[in-house]
């Protein structure tokens, strides 16, 4: 059974299942028990996402174009009604109705609505019964999830609305980027992070310790300090002079330059560790994402995906904790989550932090920063 939602326009609710249209909750409730295909996700599934398979993650990009089940007929039927409504919406835009109040699907005709819900549903029945689900679905299913939930929310930044939009299909390795349009929360200046507020009483951000450095680690089968990472590679170079700064400079220069050696750190780190990850000009990281690359770029890869990746499956478990609570993910940054958060809910606090270090290979160490607005953060010992 497949199930589209109207919410992709502003203020829609409704569902189209079954060839009709249905709006009451009740009975989308009961629809979302009978489903097991949609093409995006919605805040409507939350309670049954993880039983819904996502058409969209089956294509390059999430669009119904890319998608090799669709024939150029059904495509040519999808753009004709596009472009109808394209039509429709500048025609009350002309005629001054404000459809940022109401749905604006309400001024469209039924017989549109239903032919163009119908034909998308022809395509997503295609692909489910044509395509396979790529390797890395289960991952990308959590990382499509937490990023339209944080979609659908609003920032606050200089007293305006903002939203925040990732894409998740643009990076080779799998790392967010945002959209055209989204607030560019993965560029903003430090001196911009101040007028950046929460809607609850503080940001919250729970950061990954060298996210990176620690995932070699464990590829390299050694197990994870519990103390700065910095600190441990601090004692393997046996150079205590050298400021933090200076160790994690020096640790990364001998871990992208396949020519430079060091015995202290070979000990340890093991720059070969991607073979075994590596064949036929591919890397296939333990989320099962297959990266093409070359052999020098392959531990880059290979370190580079798993960490991002480990970061938002643990971004996606904070999410579901937080269900029902007022804190929520307001965005991630790179290897922390950011949390809008309220201080009624303090007690959730360490097992949050504890929740977020969890991973395939065991526990990473992070830290908790608290602050009024984004630019002015304190760490905080949990």
């Amino acid at each position: 059974m497949i199930i589209q939602t109207l919410d992709f326009e502003n203020n829609c609710h409704g569902a189209f299942f079954k060839n009709r249209f249905i709006f009451d909750r009740d009975t989308i409730d009961q629809s979302l028990q009978e489903t097991s295909y949609s093409w995006t996700y919605s805040p409507v599934f939350a309670e049954y996402e993880k039983n819904i398979v996502f058409l969209s993650l089956y294509s390059d990009n999430g669009r119904f174009e890319t998608l090799s089940s669709a024939s150029a007929d059904q495509l040519n039927q999808i753009r004709s009604y596009e472009q109808m409504i394209k039509a429709q919406k500048l025609a009350a835009v002309t005629a001054k109705v404000d459809i940022r109040k109401g749905c604006f699907f309400d001024l469209l005709p039924d017989h549109m609505m239903s032919k163009w819900f119908s034909c998308r549903e022809d395509i997503i029945r295609e692909s489910a019964k044509r395509l396979s689900a790529p390797s890395h679905y289960d991952i990308l299913h959590k990382i499509h999830v937490i990023t339209q939930e944080i979609a659908r929310q609003k920032i606050t930044f200089s007293d305006s609305e903002r939203k925040i939009k990732y894409d998740i299909f643009s990076s080779s390795t799998g790392r967010l980027a945002t959209k055209r349009g989204s607030f560019p929360i993965l560029n903003i200046s430090k001196e911009e992070r101040k007028n950046l507020l929460p809607k609850n009483d503080v940001f919250l951000e729970i950061d990954l310790n060298g996210a990176e450095v620690r995932t070699l680690l464990s590829l390299s089968g050694q197990p994870q300090p519990n103390y700065d990472i910095h600190e441990f590679n601090r004692e393997i170079i046996k150079q205590s002079s050298k400021s933090r700064k200076e160790v994690k400079a020096k640790f990364f220069a001998w871990l992208y330059n396949p020519e430079a050696k060091d015995k202290n750190l070979e000990k340890f780190y093991d720059k070969r560790a991607y073979e075994k990850h590596y064949e036929n000009g591919r890397i296939k990281t333990p989320f099962g994402r297959k990266l093409e690359t070359d052999e020098r770029r392959a531990l880059n890869y290979l370190t580079q995906s798993t960490t991002s990746d480990i970061v938002l499956n643990s971004c996606y478990n904070i999410m579901n904790l937080l269900r029902g609570k007022k804190s929520f993910v307001a965005f991630t940054m790179h290897d922390s989550v950011v949390l809008d958060f309220a201080q009624s809910e303090h007690h959730l606090v360490a097992p949050l932090k504890k929740e977020f270090e969890k991973n395939m290979f065991g526990e990473f160490l992070s830290t908790v920063s608290i602050g009024k607005n984004y630019g002015e953060m304190r760490r905080v010992k949990i």
